[in-house]
């Protein structure tokens, strides 16, 4: 019998996905600048194609497998799709990589404060801190529900103000490739075709515990296919639209920390007020399930006094690491983790393609 799909937990865990990967890096365009813009129309467009079918894939397999797991620990995943000693290394090698990603996130914060609305950048790092910092505290299933939706609103944001920027100036949107030829634009890699393999796979590393939790709340296949289907889809449609906003804008925005800003000011001033509000927002729902990945490494207790040092400890680090350039450590950080990710797809498709391991053998392992 066919399972009947549940309209609002797809939306929920779709918008989960979406909501965890527009972070800083996204919303702000400078991570569509670097992964994709820096090849123009055509190109850009062959290396969004090739991320959407890859992140899709990683986001509906994760959650699928997270549910018919249902690990107590959803960072035992690394070992289900790698073994124990490399799923061992990914266990402590993914806090520590988030202890710099949350880091980015609150950085962002500082510098669309300053970018936009001309104040001290510490008020947008210490704000966004304090928030991210209570938002764990709540625990996952409250977290998953918080932020669900905020994520589909921004990505319906982002498209619109991609969309009008794009009528403003379709000729520039086409006319990008050779412009570029003569700009110094960020790239995270020399090949369109390797970027946005490098782009599905960069999202899985920090991913996977946190969509294995999502999925482990899931009541059927059909709600963890379309959810991950609708989370990698949605989110990559958004980017495609802002990336040819970026492109209609290439001259103004190439050397900018905040690109999407420039976008959304050419639009309409208040446009772009909005949207550093939203672009918040974004950063807030990437920063939160980070910190709560890196936190549940040290423990999954999420009522307990250990878990709440922890996450406090990890906050008050990553605001330290927060002061360092924000463009800088998204070219660092963002492909580094897409390389770490070909290990974890490679052992993804190995275990459920070709060795097809047995899911009870798994659970009972993991006890």
């Amino acid at each position: 019998m066919r399972e009947k799909a549940n309209i609002n937990d797809i939306i929920a865990f779709g918008g989960a996905i979406m909501a965890f990967m527009i972070g800083a890096g996204f919303a702000s365009g400078q991570e569509v600048l670097q992964f994709f813009t820096n090849f123009g129309f055509w190109g850009s467009m062959g290396a969004m194609l090739i991320a959407m079918v890859v992140f899709s894939w990683f986001s509906a397999v994760i959650m699928e497998d997270g549910r018919k797991l249902q690990l107590e620990d959803p960072n035992a995943i690394f070992a289900h799709y790698c073994g124990k000693t490399i799923g061992k290394f990914f266990e402590w090698f993914v806090p520590a990589l988030l202890f710099l990603v949350v880091s980015i996130m609150i950085a962002g914060a500082g510098a669309t404060v300053v970018e936009h609305f001309g104040i001290n950048a510490n008020y947008g790092r210490i704000g966004m801190a304090i928030i991210t910092l209570l938002t764990v505290l709540l625990g996952l299933k409250k977290l998953v529900r918080i932020i669900g939706y905020i994520g589909p609103v921004i990505v319906v944001f982002t498209i619109g103000m991609g969309i009008v920027s794009i009528f403003k100036n379709p000729q520039g949107v086409l006319a990008s490739g050779e412009i570029i030829k003569t700009l110094d634009v960020p790239s995270a890699s020399s090949n369109w075709i390797f970027s946005g393999l490098l782009y599905g796979s960069f999202a899985v590393v920090g991913l996977m515990p946190f969509i294995a939790g999502i999925g482990k709340q899931a009541r059927s296949k059909t709600d963890t296919l379309w959810g991950g289907v609708f989370g990698g889809v949605a989110f990559m449609l958004g980017a495609m639209i802002l990336n040819a906003g970026l492109l209609a804008n290439i001259t103004d925005v190439y050397d900018k920390q905040i690109p999407s800003l420039v976008v959304a000011s050419s639009i309409v001033p208040i446009v772009a007020t909005i949207f550093a509000i939203l672009l918040l927002a974004g950063i807030y729902t990437t920063a939160v399930p980070m910190l709560w990945t890196a936190c549940n490494r040290i423990t999954n207790d999420e009522k307990s006094t250990k878990y709440k040092i922890t996450a406090v400890i990890i906050i008050v680090i990553s605001f330290f690491g927060g002061q360092l350039q924000f463009g800088r450590m998204v070219g660092i950080v963002y492909p580094l983790t897409g390389y770490m990710g070909f290990i974890l797809f490679a052992g993804m498709i190995y275990t459920n393609y070709i060795k097809k391991v047995n899911v009870a053998e798994v659970v009972e392992s993991a006890e």
